[in-house]
């Protein structure tokens, strides 16, 4: 369900979607705004999810890619006391709930579903107020064929949610950007090519090619981090 919202919010609002606000939608709870007592404080980060096919990020380095840098950025926040993934790992490993951790996630990233059993053991277990969630909802690239006049572009998107103990949803945070990599001509190409016309080479193709994810990914990790409510 989020990866049909977040392909057509992608096509809907790509063209003007640096002038746009980030994260590009928000949600937040009650016990989420600034007079709610009690705050949440203590927010469990756990282990970046993804919604994305196989053939999207073969090599699963989406999940990998935006943990480090949603942890990285949310270490510059000073108003919460994040537990990081490596910590909630480690209570996962100590009580043995490696398959449950992983159903808990995929089910959450594909379905939207939370088990509250398993959310309210966890959370008793690493002693916090609520967890965070991260998943990865667009990872794509479009690369430049050595034919076509075209601008190369990366895509990245995310959804951070934050719930409490007993499920409820405290705060949502979605946020989707691209960047542009030179603009490709064919005139501008200095391809190696066979007497009868077969390409061995494209000497200007690192010119060319689309923006690595991580150039992207910072923006979206930031954009996530920042948004939620100062304490």
């Amino acid at each position: 369900m989020r990866r049909v919202w977040v392909a057509v919010a992608l096509f809907a609002t790509l063209a003007s979607c640096r002038s746009k606000q980030h994260p590009i939608e928000v949600y937040v709870g009650p016990a989420m705004e600034a007079k709610a007592s009690p705050r949440v404080e203590k927010i469990a980060v756990l282990a970046t999810a993804s919604s994305l096919h196989e053939s999207e990020d073969p090599d699963k380095l989406a999940p990998k890619t935006m943990e480090r840098l949603l942890v990285q950025s949310l270490d510059e926040r000073q108003d919460y006391k994040f537990i990081a993934p490596n910590t909630v790992n480690y209570v996962i490993e100590q009580q043995a709930w490696q398959d449950r951790y992983r159903a808990f996630l995929h089910s959450f990233a594909t379905t939207d579903k939370i088990e509250t059993s398993f959310l309210a053991q966890l959370a008793n277990e690493v002693q916090c107020d609520a967890v965070l969630i991260q998943v990865v909802d667009l990872w794509q690239k479009d690369e430049v064929d050595i034919t076509e006049n075209a601008t190369p572009t990366t895509y990245v998107g995310a959804t951070v949610t934050i719930i409490a103990k007993d499920g409820t949803i405290l705060f949502r945070a979605t946020d989707e950007n691209y960047l542009e990599g030179a603009r490709s001509e064919t005139a501008d190409r200095s391809l190696v090519t066979s007497g009868s016309g077969a390409v061995y080479s494209d000497l200007g193709a690192k010119v060319h090619r689309a923006p690595p994810f991580d150039d992207v990914a910072i923006t979206v990790a930031k954009a996530l981090a920042s948004s939620l409510p100062a304490r």
